[in-house]
């Protein structure tokens, strides 16, 4: 190997070394947040409770990474954009948040529930998309159940909404997300307030 060669492949070896030439790039870290806003406060039944029942969310969504769609149902995940908390639990976190503030006459808990806790109604969510889509816009889709304590649906949907974000990158994939989950649990406060006062439950673990 010629003298020059040797210092081309030393050059192209520096090059590549992290922290060379400028400084590394270290992953932002996000969360969730709710963004609904108050309900008008209703006429409170006697400890009125609704409970969220912990989310499932697909495998591809369940990892530290935020993640995308790409073309052809590629899925494309950011390794320098992270949420600061398992998805599911942030998503089940902002959804009563938010129930919180659109059903102001109702307590909302979060499984796993304190046993000396009623619940009289139970919310079921299941996660099919979370997601930035190609178009730019970020889709939540769900499944849904408001369950009476014995399991019984007392109203169930599946629901699809969508927000365009004006921030680029995982910012905007947060953003989106956040109103789309609003959206979804202003969806939810609607089905919720068209039931029946309920009657007090017995306690009991779920």
């Amino acid at each position: 190997m010629t003298r020059t060669a040797t210092r081309a492949t030393a050059l192209l070896a520096a090059l590549t070394l992290p922290g060379c030439f400028g400084k590394s790039r270290h992953a932002q870290t996000y969360v969730l947040d709710a963004v609904a806003t108050p309900g008008a406060t209703g006429t409170p039944a006697a400890e009125s409770v609704l409970g969220v029942l912990k989310v499932t969310v697909p495998a591809w969504l369940d990892r530290p990474q935020i993640t995308g769609r790409g073309l052809s149902g590629q899925v494309v995940a950011d390794e320098y954009a992270r949420w600061g908390e398992p998805i599911a639990k942030g998503i089940q976190r902002v959804v009563a948040e938010n129930l919180a503030a659109l059903l102001p006459e109702r307590r909302l808990v979060t499984a796993p529930f304190a046993p000396s806790v009623p619940v009289d109604l139970r919310l079921e969510l299941t996660i099919d998309e979370a997601a930035r889509q190609t178009d730019g816009s970020v889709r939540v889709a769900a499944r849904w159940a408001v369950l009476a304590p014995g399991g019984v649906p007392l109203a169930q949907g599946r629901s699809s909404h969508s927000a365009r974000p004006a921030a680029p990158g995982a910012a905007g994939v947060v953003s989106g997300s956040n109103e789309a989950l609003a959206a979804l649990s202003r969806e939810i406060a609607d089905a919720v307030r068209a039931l029946p006062a309920p009657q007090p439950a017995a306690s009991s673990v779920r």
